[in-house]
């Protein structure tokens, strides 16, 4: 429960800060956000991340869907117990899910943080939880998932006793 809850906040979170922006911005001007670092800008994404794929808007939402599919899947049949995976893959969902009610909505995606200090596409709230969560995720399935996951299963081997025959 505490999950969907999560979840529910940040497609919260993202969609309101989207529709501020909609409503604040016009498109090709900026405001300042955190001065030298991000700046306020309104852009509309008919692509996926980096802007790739453009208008490909109904893969996107298909993609969406199987993701949520897979993700209830993983937590309803157990197959991801552990905090830190659960969590990674809720904020992954999460973040798909905004981005997902934009192209149903808009037919784009609402970005909106422009570096100041580097070239880099311009993203939104949702994006930043797709990428920190899949980054956690994967460092999870490389480093903890064998450990936490399958080592509740019993080793086989572990226990067994050699023989002299």
């Amino acid at each position: 429960m505490v999950f969907l809850i999560f979840i529910a906040a940040v497609v919260s979170a993202d969609l309101w800060f989207k529709n501020w922006i909609i409503a604040n911005i016009i498109p090709g001007t900026w405001k300042a956000f955190l001065p030298g670092v991000l700046r306020l800008t309104l852009v509309h994404n008919f692509g996926a991340a980096f802007s790739i794929m453009q208008n490909m808007r109904w893969l996107f939402v298909a993609a969406t869907l199987v993701l949520i599919a897979a993700a209830v899947w993983a937590f309803l049949k157990k197959k991801v117990t552990y905090p830190l995976a659960r969590w990674s893959l809720s904020a992954v969902v999460a973040g798909a899910i905004g981005n997902c009610i934009d192209r149903i909505r808009f037919g784009y995606v609402v970005d909106m943080f422009e570096t100041e200090f580097m070239s880099f596409p311009v993203f939104n709230i949702a994006d930043c939880f797709i990428t920190v969560g899949g980054i956690i995720f994967c460092i999870y399935l490389f480093f903890f998932y064998e450990k936490k996951e399958l080592g509740r299963l019993p080793d086989k081997g572990k226990n067994d006793e050699k023989t002299d025959d």
